[in-house]
């Protein structure tokens, strides 16, 4: 389970420096608007993130008893619905563009802030740094993706191939989470021991 929550990682990690790194120019040239009400509505995308970041911790213990896996699949699933109608709604709004932009950001850092405890979780005391730099390596390495290959696809085939990469990682993530759903929670270790 560690090793795929630290490549669900890379997935998480993609998206979010995706939309970071190419979401003001993807919006000026794709939606024609201004570049200073784009970098506003990626500020909101991040603002929602934080908020996300936020509840995800209590969402997950009120809601998943504690299993973050099964609340990174929920905030996967709905960040990937919420690009999804961002990317096939071009006529949306300038509103609504920020406001399901809003909805990514905040479901992307949900996952981005549970995986490095829920690897934590799940290795050994001995173990725990180790599990969580390697979620932390998997996440860096996604930079390759949402920088240089998302660019390199732009270019060649335009934006709807960008953000179908977007979408593709968004349900990549969330299968590999899926894959996690039976991960112990925190407290289920003690219990056993």
């Amino acid at each position: 389970s560690i090793w795929m929550l630290a490549i669900a990682n890379f997935f998480v990690y993609a998206v979010r420096y995706g939309i970071l790194d190419w979401g003001p120019t993807f919006l000026k040239q794709a939606r024609g608007v201004e570049l200073s009400s784009a970098g506003w509505m990626i500020a909101a995308f991040e603002a929602a993130g934080i908020l996300g970041m936020l509840s995800s911790g209590w969402i997950t213990d009120r809601f998943f008893g504690g299993r973050g896996a099964r609340a990174c699949l929920v905030y996967m699933v709905c960040c990937t619905a919420a690009l999804a109608m961002f990317w096939l709604l071009p006529d949306a709004s300038t509103s609504a563009c920020t406001a399901m932009l809003v909805v990514a950001g905040f479901f992307i850092y949900g996952p981005q802030c549970l995986v490095g405890i829920c690897v934590a979780n799940l290795a050994t005391n001995r173990a725990a740094a180790s599990a969580v730099g390697l979620t932390g390596l998997f996440g860096y390495l996604s930079t390759v993706l949402s920088g240089v290959g998302i660019g390199w696809l732009v270019e060649r085939y335009g934006w709807d191939a960008g953000f179908a990469m977007f979408f593709l990682c968004g349900v990549i993530g969330a299968v590999l989470f899926a894959l996690c759903w039976r991960a112990k929670a925190p407290g289920d270790q003690l219990q056993s021991t």
